[in-house]
């Protein structure tokens, strides 16, 4: 009796069995050293605005990623409406760099291609909700933990290829960190005893290699070795999601007081901008014309407009409105959301009138996509006021996405440039910046041909320039590994 109890009790304290290899783990370290190959050969960050490196290396890659990432998944992937958004999405931006080549537009494409990637890929594993409010953040610490938490992975899955024997594996690596010293050494003494034996090894030139072989080859290594980790990462099962708490109750007070005097605040101020900068241009000229009185205060209007959103976002909660004081913060908070949109239509006023004076430029439509953004997040979180239990960031998030998308898509550098070129000709702007629309790149290459048929260009080598800039837009980078 008492050896079954052994018996029973040695088992018990037995690990259970990792589950067997397939040959999708053996092909995570091929997958992870043919993108890490991809991303150095088309992704150079120090010639991201070299106007003769091709950008289409940047679709290449992003495609080569979520082919991995499916070719990992296999059938546990979890295709729902968010990942393929923002897969989507970041596709899109990826045929947008292979078009056009706005330095400033490549760039910030490049970090919105590399979140919305990561978004999609941790949603296709059923690790993120690309919907919630904490998406971002989740994104950023689910990015950590694949990159540096698996890094042993691959080594513990040769290791597991050796029948699951562990000191096997390590005498193995041992046995090689030994082996190659010693024939070495043994090579050196051989070829120093024999002539003939060592013109063999002299016949082998290791000049002709490149300089930077070593360095490029480690660094594709390097980044495999990470890229690796993370695609062991999104291979596991997520964990079980937590259970809920219960749900306690929210007071409408602490919101009342701070939402009832904005409100007063704003009305005021809504009068001073409906009453002189709508209706009328003599208190605007005082204050240094059409244009300083817009660049003065556009930013901090758009600032509040911030500030007014994300307390409309704390304060709209389906507890929050059923308590005491839940429907005159209600009522309140549409007030804000009201009063808010006429601040925004006052900023948007503003920039009018600035771009109006000095024509359009990237960070200007950059502030103009904000503002389309802001206002369908206006209209969003009144929906949320109607309808508390409303996702707010699926809608918000995706609409500032998707307009982002349709942005570059429609090729900004083109547009700033006709834009400015247009007016220009026009005769409602003064001046037009040729050095600027240069720094477009061959975008720019209509408008200044359009701008040198009137007569009006001065510096015209700069469309020789743009010429042999668009002559060298290659399929592929000219260098290599």
């Amino acid at each position: 009796m008492n050896e079954d109890k052994k018996d029973n009790i040695m088992e018990t304290n037995v690990p259970p069995l990792p589950p067997p290899l397939t040959w999708r783990d053996g092909a995570i370290p091929v997958l992870a050293v043919a993108l890490a190959w991809i991303f150095w050969a088309c992704f150079d960050l120090e010639r991201i605005d070299d106007y003769g490196l091709p950008h289409v290396g940047i679709l290449i890659l992003v495609c080569a990623h979520f082919a991995a990432v499916l070719t990992v998944l296999g059938r546990r992937a979890r295709f729902d409406a968010g990942g393929l958004f923002c897969a989507a999405a970041a596709l899109a931006l990826g045929v947008s760099c292979g078009l056009y080549s706005a330095g400033t537009f490549l760039v910030l494409n490049c970090f919105v291609i590399l979140l919305a990637a990561a978004m999609a890929t941790f949603s296709l594993a059923g690790r993120e909700d690309c919907g919630s409010g904490r998406a971002l953040w989740d994104t950023v610490c689910l990015s950590c933990a694949a990159l540096f938490t698996r890094l042993g992975r691959p080594f513990q899955a040769w290791g597991r290829a050796l029948r699951g024997d562990k000191r096997r594996a390590g005498t193995a690596a041992l046995a090689v960190l030994i082996a190659l010293p010693v024939v070495g050494a043994v090579l050196w003494l051989l070829s120093s005893a024999d002539a003939v034996f060592g013109s063999f090894f002299a016949r082998i030139d290791l000049s002709a290699l490149p300089e930077d072989a070593l360095l490029r080859t480690a660094r594709v290594v390097l980044l495999a070795l990470f890229l690796a980790s993370a695609l062991y990462f999104i291979r596991e099962q997520p964990p079980a999601p937590a259970p809920e708490k219960p749900e306690r109750e929210r007071r409408a007070a602490l919101f009342l007081p701070v939402t009832a005097l904005l409100d007063i605040v704003y009305i005021i101020f809504c009068y001073v901008q409906i009453k002189y900068l709508f209706g009328g241009a003599e208190e605007a000229s005082m204050s240094g014309g059409w244009a300083e009185y817009a660049r003065s205060g556009f930013f901090q209007l758009v600032t509040i407009t911030f500030i007014n959103l994300g307390l409309t976002l704390l304060a709209a909660d389906r507890r929050r409105f059923a308590g005491r004081g839940g429907k005159p913060l209600r009522a309140l908070l549409g007030l804000l959301l009201a009063l808010t949109a006429v601040i925004l239509v006052s900023a948007f006023w503003r920039m009018r009138l600035y771009i109006l004076a000095f024509g359009m430029s990237a960070l200007r439509l950059l502030t103009l996509w904000a503002m389309g953004s802001v206002c369908f997040g206006l209209l969003a979180a009144a929906w949320k006021l109607a309808r508390p239990d409303a996702r707010f960031f699926r809608a918000a998030g995706g609409f500032a996405l998707a307009l982002w998308c349709l942005m570059n898509l429609a090729g900004p550098g083109r547009m700033i440039a006709n834009y400015n070129v247009d007016h220009y000709l026009s005769g409602a702007l003064t001046e037009v910046d040729e050095t600027y629309l240069r720094a477009l790149g061959p975008d720019a290459l209509p408008a200044l041909e359009k701008l040198d048929e009137a007569g009006a260009l001065e510096q015209r080598h700069f469309l020789l320039q743009l010429r042999l800039d668009r002559e060298n837009w290659t399929p592929w980078p000219q260098r290599t590994l």
